[in-house]
């Protein structure tokens, strides 16, 4: 009986006597989807792509500044180079006057109607020196006398009194040199008129024919008879 009394305070002296062993806890798995494949961790998804997204905002965005650089660049030399001196502008053009009008003739400043002008039909063509009238009428020159020539010319001749204004002598003969094949001009101390004007064939004309007379028919006498002696 002592014994079986002293085998239980045996047993828990080598219990005791035993060191403690830990228990460790079992490591922790990811659930596995049923085909086998893992899930991703939220978290750091999130992460990667909200990186991603900003650096493409941010590359569209420096594309779009670079591209508005380049259209402000290019709309600039565009105006410089459309604001450049052209090849025309040393032309010199008739200038207008705040009202739209062409700027006035050298000759404006002078009384045209105390002008005395004389046009001579030189070229036996019916109207030639009524027709030069007209277009000097509109030029403003009223006193204006018209005859024949005494002569048949080709090429037009205008002689202007050396005291006439230099803007009268520029403004006739650059009409006459618009209507005319031919001008010649010169200048005479004291003529009867201003201006004299033997007018020629006008651009595109011809000269008249002349006309030659027919020759009459010339009598042959009549024989006379004479008595038989």
């Amino acid at each position: 009986m002592e014994e079986d009394q002293n085998q239980p305070a045996e047993q828990e002296k080598v219990e005791q006597e035993q060191p403690e062993q830990q228990v460790q806890p079992a490591p922790f798995h990811e659930p596995e989807s049923p085909s086998g494949v893992s899930f991703p961790t939220v978290g750091g998804e999130k992460k990667s792509n909200g990186a991603k997204t900003l650096l493409i905002v941010g590359i569209l965005v420096l594309v779009a500044i670079l591209g508005f650089v380049i259209y402000k660049s290019a709309s600039k030399k565009s105006t410089e180079t459309s604001t450049g001196a052209s090849p025309f502008d040393n032309l010199t053009t008739p200038s207008s006057n705040q009202a739209g009008e062409l700027a006035p003739s050298p000759a404006a400043n002078v009384d045209k109607t105390k002008i005395q002008i004389q046009v001579q039909n030189g070229t036996g063509i019916a109207g030639e020196a009524a027709y030069l009238q007209t277009q000097l009428g509109n030029l403003g020159y009223t006193d204006i006398k018209i005859t024949n020539s005494d002569s048949t010319v080709t090429a037009t001749t205008v002689t202007f009194s050396s005291t006439l204004d230099s803007g009268v002598v520029s403004e006739i003969t650059q009409k006459l040199n618009s209507i005319y094949q031919t001008v010649t001009t010169s200048t005479a101390t004291s003529p009867t008129f201003d201006v004299v004007v033997v007018t020629g064939l006008k651009k595109g004309a011809t000269p008249k024919p002349v006309e030659t007379p027919e020759a009459s028919p010339t009598e042959t006498p009549t024989p006379t008879e004479t008595p038989a002696g």
